[in-house]
């Protein structure tokens, strides 16, 4: 694991910079939002000019957040010309994958300065300046810690970005550790105003019709495999679907989150057949260690949530490369 610099390195780099690059990650969720917006919120209040971008759209049940409208979406990071930025910063970003080739193998301008702040396993300390903590439920919350230490006005807005990342990285205080991030969701929204149920329990939570029918796509399409004693369930929607139901990369990227409570599941897995020639994969389980495959696939993750990308593969294929992954790497307990 690579070494984290402290905060106050990190917020002289900010402090000093003028024109800040932010990107959502690939099929960015709530977190990714929340905490990119939060940080363009205090950036932008500091006199900073900041561009936030994103390749991918979002889900439509965070589309009822005012901030959306701050995201140029659309637009990646190969439609800019880096040099026009003096600071860079990947927030929530696992790993580079899903940006382009340059930016994968860190080809960065050598006058601009990364800034990376994540809080998954697999982060492979990518920026010049690097704060990873795989302790943090949500990267939401460690954007709380830095901006409570360096004094930073927690007003209504910057609670309610904040609070987005909070409660869709924790599943609504069910995922990873419930009680820090209702302690922090409790402070942002008494300090924030915050009528919780329908400002974010209710839109968040919300689902469209295509996204049911999405839903029940990857129920009809679950198998199981038994591998060395354990129930591997995996499902798989192709492209065809996607397009007929009209469903997104960022929704799609959820669907397997209803379907990781199916009992007698030790591991289960997805497989999205994306139109851009890519496969999107996520693992999830409450007992193994699944970051461990998807960085053999490239990816990354937490322990009982990773994702990874397959190119130039059908969809048995891919089942097939998954299990060979599965195999290799073995079943080890978060």
């Amino acid at each position: 694991m690579g070494k984290n610099n402290t905060f106050e390195e990190i917020w002289d780099a900010l402090s000093k910079s003028k024109k800040v690059l932010i990107s959502l990650h690939p099929k960015p969720d709530g977190d990714s939002l929340g905490s990119c917006v939060a940080m363009k919120y205090v950036l932008e209040k500091m006199g900073k000019k900041v561009t936030l971008i994103s390749k991918d759209d979002i889900s439509e049940n965070l589309l009822s957040f005012s901030f959306i409208k701050e995201v140029d979406f659309g637009t990646g990071l190969d439609d800019l010309d880096l040099e026009d930025f003096d600071t860079i910063i990947f927030v929530d970003h696992g790993h580079l994958g899903g940006h382009p080739e340059n930016i994968v193998n860190k080809n960065f301008p050598k006058s601009m300065n990364v800034i990376n702040i994540d809080h998954h396993e697999t982060n492979d300390f990518f920026g010049k300046l690097n704060y990873v903590n795989p302790g943090m439920i949500s990267c939401s919350i460690i954007l709380k810690e830095l901006f409570e230490k360096k004094g930073i006005n927690f007003d209504g807005e910057l609670c309610r970005r904040l609070l987005l990342g909070i409660c869709t990285d924790s599943g609504f205080f069910i995922n990873g550790s419930p009680g820090q991030a209702m302690k922090v969701a409790a402070f942002l929204v008494e300090k924030g105003g915050i009528n919780f149920t329908k400002e974010f329990y209710n839109p968040i939570n919300q689902q469209s019709v295509k996204f049911k029918k999405m839903l029940g796509e990857l129920f009809s399409n679950i198998n199981l495999k038994k591998m060395d004693g354990k129930n591997i369930y995996y499902s798989s929607i192709s492209k065809e679907k996607l397009k007929e139901l009209g469903i997104n990369s960022s929704e799609v990227r959820s669907g397997i989150n209803f379907l990781k409570d199916l009992e007698d599941t030790d591991l289960i897995f997805t497989l999205s057949e994306l139109g851009s020639g890519e496969i999107k994969g996520s693992f999830r389980s409450f007992t193994i260690d699944t970051s461990l495959f998807a960085k053999e696939m490239d990816g990354g993750g937490h322990k009982g949530a990773s994702a990874f990308y397959i190119k130039g593969m059908s969809i048995e294929q891919a089942i097939d490369e998954v299990f060979r992954v599965i195999k290799k790497v073995g079943f080890h307990e978060k």
